[in-house]
């Protein structure tokens, strides 16, 4: 897989993070990227990323919490093509479809577990 800068990138830390630079420092070489979800600065190597596009979509998965630009939160239910449909449904009853540019920011399953408390036992 070629990366470029400008492309979005799923990391094994189950992070979607946007490559904003390249930087070759001789000993490693490493993007810069932009965190999507809290908008850090982070340098990442070729081989924690999983898969990249330049379509954010593409990165999403089952049970991953969007922000949309509306300002509402959906938990992903599957993505099909370029599309992203939820579990919420309209007033209509007519579930929600997302496309990359209604998306505003994603934390990912595998984030909101590692910040997860288990209430009770």
């Amino acid at each position: 897989m070629e990366l470029k800068e400008g492309m979005y990138v799923r990391t094994i830390r189950g992070k979607i993070a946007k490559l904003i630079h390249f930087v070759d420092d001789y000993a490693d070489y490493y993007f810069k990227c932009w965190e999507v979800d809290n908008s850090s600065l982070e340098p990442i190597t070729e081989s924690d990323i999983l898969k990249a596009s330049f379509n954010i979509v593409d990165l999403i998965k089952k049970d991953d919490i969007l922000l949309g630009k509306d300002g509402k939160l959906y938990e992903c239910w599957k993505v099909y093509k370029d599309y992203v449909f939820t579990y919420s449904k309209n007033k209509e009853g007519i579930i929600i479809t997302l496309v990359d540019y209604q998306i505003d920011r994603v934390l990912t399953k595998e984030q909101f577990e590692q910040v997860s408390y288990k209430v009770g036992d």
